[in-house]
């Protein structure tokens, strides 16, 4: 199989960009308080080809404005590069995860505080088959999409019993535009310590659908990028594991996230499609590879199943709303157990209740999913 030339840093940085952004990835945020939700927190830092950039925290009360990230996104048909929060991100030592963040890009500054916003639907990117599109960040591995939608997930599912899925937020305060606008303000930065307002929202919707369908589901809204963002899947990886112990029922785990992607020139892109004449934000679903055989991550294939079939169900169902599934050289606390999952709904520039809509959307395809694996 022809591999896909990913755009991602993670299989393009060289030697010494890699030496460079370990180090970087080490670096603490300073913790701020609540009041100032960290406004001048650093973060981590990621490198791209052509800037510096870091994630910082802004007050809850600034959600009305647009939020930035940076990172490498998946490519459109028409190729075109811009970067995605979602691929960019350093590997953590301990969680083998995202710690860096790229909402505040520190570009030269320019005559106007506000950037371009693109609107556009991505899609038909990575190599494909059935409808399945998948961009690979990894280099010594491919995903067989015909054969994971032909696999058997290891996963029972017993429904109105005990707790059959686990949700969690690595980044709690990831939010979203207030309102659809054809620019974004450069001073914004899109976090909120308001659950309403963040993707603790988005992960309501997904828990309403799974929960009205006999599926069990648990919620936890704990905040682990908040006071400090660098460390936040060490946070939430001892979240899982100890909610895991607790409750040994749960058969799968979703880690839900906000995405963002922003192109060499500052504009940012806002990736939508319309399912059944509305607006929703398109989705993308990532599942981690131990490509290097250093996370100590054995059960990656396992995941890999439960993505693949999500995403084929999600095209399928929803013409659009699923951009290519991101196969990725991280671990994201997906060792914990089989089925992890972690799912990004739309882009700093998208708006809450596009987001919202697609939490719906997702749910109905997990219910359908998942009720292929009920045993009772």
């Amino acid at each position: 199989m022809n591999k896909y030339k990913s755009f991602s840093l993670h299989s393009g940085l060289s030697g010494c960009r890699k030496a460079i952004a370990a180090a970087a990835a080490g670096l603490t945020a300073a913790a701020l308080p609540l009041a100032v939700l960290g406004a001048g927190t650093v973060g981590a830092f990621i490198f791209s080809a052509s800037r510096l950039s870091a994630r910082t925290m802004m007050p809850a009360t600034d959600v009305s404005s647009f939020r930035q990230e940076a990172d490498d996104a998946l490519i459109s048909s028409d190729e075109e590069e811009f970067t995605s929060s979602a691929e960019q991100e350093e590997t953590g030592k301990a969680s083998g995860g995202r710690e860096n963040s790229g909402e505040s890009s520190q570009t030269p500054p320019e005559k106007s505080d506000r950037g371009e916003v693109i609107e556009k639907t991505i899609k038909n990117s990575g190599y494909s088959y059935d409808g399945v599109y998948v961009k690979d960040g990894n280099s010594n591995y491919d995903l067989n999409i015909k054969k994971l939608l032909k696999s058997r997930a290891k996963c029972k599912i017993k429904k109105n019993a005990g707790y059959q899925v686990l949700i969690v937020h690595t980044h709690t305060t990831e939010s979203y535009a207030e309102k659809n606008s054809g620019s974004y303000s450069k001073k914004y930065n899109p976090r909120t310590t308001d659950k309403s307002e963040s993707v603790v929202a988005v992960a309501d919707e997904i828990e309403k659908k799974l929960c009205k369908a006999g599926i069990r589901t648990l919620h936890i809204t704990t905040y682990h990028d908040y006071p400090e963002y660098t460390g936040a899947y060490d946070r939430a990886r001892k979240t899982i594991k100890a909610y895991l112990k607790k409750y040994p029922s749960i058969e799968m785990v979703i880690d839900v996230h906000r995405d963002s992607m922003t192109r060499d020139d500052g504009a940012k892109i806002k990736p939508t499609a319309e399912i059944k004449g509305k607006k929703a934000a398109q989705v993308m679903i990532i599942t981690g590879c131990d490509n290097e055989g250093k996370l100590e991550f054995d059960g990656w294939r396992e995941n890999s199943i439960m993505a693949a079939q999500l995403q084929k169900k999600m095209a399928d169902k929803y013409e659009g709303l699923a951009r290519p599934l991101y196969f990725a050289p991280f671990r994201y606390n997906m060792d914990l157990t089989p089925n992890s999952l972690l799912i990004e709904f739309g882009t700093d520039v998208n708006t809450l209740s596009e987001a919202k809509y697609s939490g719906q959307l997702v749910g109905n395809c997990l219910v359908e999913v998942l009720d292929e694996y009920c045993v009772n």
